[in-house]
């Protein structure tokens, strides 16, 4: 049976530098931590399992962030020949997850926009028996008139942080309508 070979990673000492400062960092984000990690054994020619065994991860995952180490070599070298106050900023590109595609949105712009709209009138205006909206009773009031089929009061409450209308009290959403 073939035995793969782990991606050979080889570091300049400026790169090492910087991974490892970013390992240490206190008010680095974990995912920086865990794969310049992973980037630094890498390069000590530690082999993947055992490297995912000392880190408590995945062999797939180690697999993930060499391969991608990989893919960004020859950019980081130019970066530190061209650049080299520019290698933390590629350094944490590569260490980056990659775009996701992610959900397509289940709401058009134009049902946002008539639920914001909603929002910015004042309840009385509309004759309601309350006083203020919250996330619910727009929910609610978007789909007894046809805005959308279904929402949820989550849903509502992305929408209105968004736009800047994320607290439910009557002066913040009045006060759009005066605008």
């Amino acid at each position: 049976m073939h035995k793969q070979t782990a991606i050979k990673i080889v570091l300049s000492e400026r790169q090492r530098k910087v991974l490892e400062k970013m390992a240490k960092g206190t008010h680095t984000p974990l995912h920086f931590i865990e794969r310049a990690k992973i980037i630094l054994l890498s390069a000590q020619e530690v082999n993947n399992c055992e490297l995912a065994r000392r880190l408590s991860l995945s062999v797939d995952t180690v697999k993930r962030w060499r391969k991608r180490w990989s893919t960004f070599a020859v950019e980081l070298e130019q970066v530190e020949t061209h650049r080299p106050h520019a290698l933390k900023a590629k350094i944490e590109a590569a260490l980056t997850d990659e775009q996701r595609s992610g959900r397509p949105s289940a709401f058009t712009a134009e049902e946002v926009a008539h639920i914001l709209t909603l929002a910015c009138q004042t309840p009385e205006s509309l004759e309601l028996p309350f006083s203020h909206w919250t996330p619910g009773l727009l929910a609610r009031e978007a789909v007894k008139r046809g805005i959308v089929s279904s929402i949820s009061t989550r849903q509502v409450g992305r929408f209105l942080k968004r736009s800047g209308l994320e607290t439910p009290s009557s002066e913040r959403m009045a006060q759009s309508e005066d605008r």
